[in-house]
C-alpha cells in the first residue's frame, strides 16, 4: 500500500463494498468499519461520489455522497497505517449521515429507460434484472430518444411505467419492484413488456 492517499485508499474500500465484494473490503477495513458498511447495504452500490477529505489527529477523513439515495458516508484512514507500508485495515471508521431517499421508482424506471436508449449496456444492466435487459434487447440494442412516459401505477409490491415511442407509438411498461428499490439494490426494473 505505500504510496497510496489516503483517498485512493478509501476510494478502493467504497467501490469494493459497493460492488459486494466482501473479501476485498475486509481488506482494507477493519472488522467494524466493514460491518458498519455492510449492514447499511450490501451491496453498496456505484453512485457513491467522494466529495471531500479532511485530515485530523494522523486520520484522513474521507467523504462521499450517494447520488442515487441521498445521504453521506465518511470513512476515517489511519495515516500512520499507510505510512508503514502495511496500509491494510488502515480505514478503521465508516459512519453514515443524512437520511438516505431512495429514488422513487418512476425515476429509476425514466434512468433505465434513458440508458437503454442511448445504448449503454452497463448502466441498462445495472438498472434492470439480467431477464429485463433480455427483453429490451429484444426489442433494439438502443431504444433511441422518442419514448415518453405516460403513465405509472402501482400494484402489489411493484409500480409500472409506462411509455410510448412518439414515432412507432408501440408501448413500453417497465415493472420496478418497490422492495429491491427501498432497500437500494440494484436490478430494480424486473420486469419489461412490449406491445
Amino acid at each position: 500500500m505505500a504510496g497510496v492517499s489516503a483517498a485512493t485508499y478509501a476510494d478502493r474500500l467504497v467501490r469494493a463494498w459497493g460492488s459486494g465484494n466482501t473479501a476485498a473490503a475486509g481488506c482494507y477495513a477493519s472488522t467494524a468499519a466493514a460491518r458498519t458498511l455492510f449492514g447499511q447495504a450490501a451491496p453498496g452500490g456505484i453512485h457513491w461520489r467522494r466529495t471531500g477529505t479532511e485530515g485530523a489527529a494522523g486520520t484522513i477523513y474521507v467523504t462521499y455522497h450517494d447520488d442515487a439515495r441521498g445521504g453521506n458516508l465518511t470513512i476515517g484512514v489511519q495515516n500512520v497505517g499507510l505510512r508503514a507500508g502495511n496500509g491494510w485495515h488502515a480505514a478503521y471508521t465508516a459512519k453514515f449521515s443524512g437520511e438516505p431517499k431512495a429514488w422513487n421508482a418512476v425515476q429509476w424506471s425514466d434512468n433505465l429507460v434513458r440508458a437503454w436508449g442511448r445504448g449503454d449496456s452497463r448502466w441498462t444492466a445495472y438498472y434492470a434484472t439480467p431477464a429485463a435487459v433480455r427483453d429490451l434487447h429484444r426489442v433494439a440494442a438502443a431504444g433511441g430518444l422518442h419514448w415518453t412516459r405516460i403513465a405509472s401505477e402501482g400494484a402489489a409490491g411493484t409500480t409500472y411505467v409506462t411509455y410510448r415511442n412518439d414515432i412507432t407509438r408501440h408501448t413500453l411498461v417497465i415493472g420496478v419492484s418497490n422492495v429491491g428499490l427501498s432497500q437500494g439494490d440494484a436490478h430494480a426494473a424486473y420486469t419489461v413488456r412490449y406491445h
